[in-house]
């Protein structure tokens, strides 16, 4: 290396000039295309450099354009300059409001598939007294260099029948709210080698069924929100998710509907993470609220979809899961043989009733994560006590780490947190998290003096 002239450019404060071209087209390619292209004004050695960038970012509001008309001619100057034969990464968000708009959107994306994208980006918001869909390039069905593609909006676009498409898609991005129903189920059933599905948005639409077959699938995230813009709560949908995914490692479900998921073949998960469950204070303010509550066969879809998943080392549940779970309980608590982390909420509904059934059925658990919840009223006939016949053998043989969060210092809650520290007798660690303020200091101390049932336990206070 030359040190001399590295020490000279540092004194001329010109040490980025001195950089290759290479190099600096790498630095251009991590920019926002619009200032990328600001640099040709530097000098005449950067006049054509942000012609050779990687990344092709072109986002409407960054910084905002004076009229469409003016983000076209940017993005069609662009494209026409553009120099580079292998884009790894085109965004493009953009709002369009006519079919000569929705017109230029296609062709930017024919130039990026023509071009050998890697990954895509897309979320035109195309609306005006009709809603407007691009149609995506049929090229695009064949691309072999297309990894990642990201469809943050609807699009139009024809999957023949019996036909592999997306040879080498790994991720995958969906946007549920307005999609035909019959190219989605193509649509899963087509690429080959996916591993990375997500699938986000609002269902609208009478009840559907989405069979989700994929043998190649590791990830699969499905978010499903709540369409606020009703004027009345209509209740629990009857949308269907059944999945297939023999080599599934990963499952994340945030559901407010409370729709039912089927998981096939119990695969061999690493995590899951399940938010699932009619979140009452999103329909409190309906008119049809009063009338509204959560069947028992309902909420027993939790319980279904825990069955599905239960062989998985991860389980993460929140409030309205547990909610869900306890109103669909009956006595059916699937074991859980491989997990080694469990994360739960303690709700002041319902208390302390499911803890003991996931202690019992999970006799290899190292690590327990319990977080005290007060969302919803405390209710004396359905609150339950902590209760086990029988010390869970998870706590005397493997139980290493217990986290206890947001605690009030309730003599239900110290009960657990004293039977814990007697009956794990492995455990390592135990912390926990004080919320009541003016009892701090005392629950600290009282703690403290609980018996241990592990000579290496540690408290620790958060």
């Amino acid at each position: 290396m030359d040190f001399q002239g590295l020490g000279e450019c540092i004194r001329g404060r010109d040490f980025i000039s001195r950089l290759p071209d290479d190099i600096l087209v790498q630095i251009l390619s991590c920019l926002e295309t619009k200032d990328a292209v600001k640099t040709c004004v530097l000098s005449s050695r950067w006049k054509n450099l942000w012609t050779f960038v990687y990344n092709l970012h072109f986002d409407y509001n960054y910084p905002n354009f004076v009229n469409f008309e003016n983000f076209v001619d940017f993005v069609h100057r662009v494209l026409s300059l553009c120099q580079c034969k292998d884009i790894q990464d085109f965004r493009l968000c953009c709002s369009v409001d006519d079919d000569n708009e929705v017109s230029h959107v296609s062709q930017w994306l024919c130039f990026a598939v023509e071009r050998k994208v890697h990954k895509l980006n897309i979320s035109i918001a195309a609306y005006d007294t009709v809603w407007r869909f691009a149609r995506l390039p049929q090229s695009i069905l064949t691309c072999n260099t297309l990894v990642e593609l990201c469809m943050l909006s609807d699009f139009v676009f024809h999957i023949p029948d019996s036909t592999t498409c997306f040879p080498s898609l790994k991720l995958l991005y969906i946007n549920l709210t307005y999609q035909d129903y019959d190219r989605l189920q193509k649509l899963f059933r087509c690429c080959p080698v996916l591993e990375d599905l997500s699938i986000c948005g609002e269902l609208v639409e009478a009840p559907l069924t989405f069979d989700i077959m994929m043998p190649t699938l590791k990830r699969l995230t499905i978010c499903l929100d709540m369409d606020l813009d009703l004027d009345f709560f209509e209740g629990v949908p009857l949308h269907k998710f059944v999945v297939t995914a023999s080599n599934l490692e990963y499952l994340i479900i945030q559901d407010e509907l409370l729709v039912n998921f089927v998981v096939n073949g119990r695969p061999l998960l690493n995590e899951v993470s399940l938010d699932v469950g009619v979140d009452i204070s999103l329909i409190k303010d309906c008119p049809d609220f009063h009338e509204f509550e959560v069947s028992h066969d309902e909420a027993n879809r939790i319980m279904k979809l825990l069955r599905g998943v239960n062989y998985t080392k991860i389980l993460s549940l929140t409030t309205n899961t547990m909610n869900s779970l306890n109103l669909g309980f009956d006595d059916n608590m699937p074991t859980f043989p491989n997990l080694i982390r469990l994360e739960m909420c303690i709700e002041a509904r319902f208390g302390w009733n499911l803890l003991p059934y996931f202690l019992n059925r999970s006799s290899n658990l190292e690590v327990l994560i319990l977080e005290m919840d007060y969302s919803q009223a405390y209710s004396a006939e359905e609150f339950v006590e902590f209760e086990s016949e029988s010390v869970p053998s998870c706590l005397r043989l493997h139980v290493k780490k217990i986290v206890i969060r947001n605690i009030m210092g309730n003599i239900d809650q110290l009960y657990v947190i004293s039977y814990m520290l007697k009956n794990s007798e492995v455990l390592e660690e135990f912390s926990v998290d004080i919320a009541n303020a003016k009892l701090k200091e005392i629950l600290q101390i009282l703690i403290l003096l609980f018996p241990r049932g592990s000579v290496a336990c540690e408290v620790k206070f958060l």
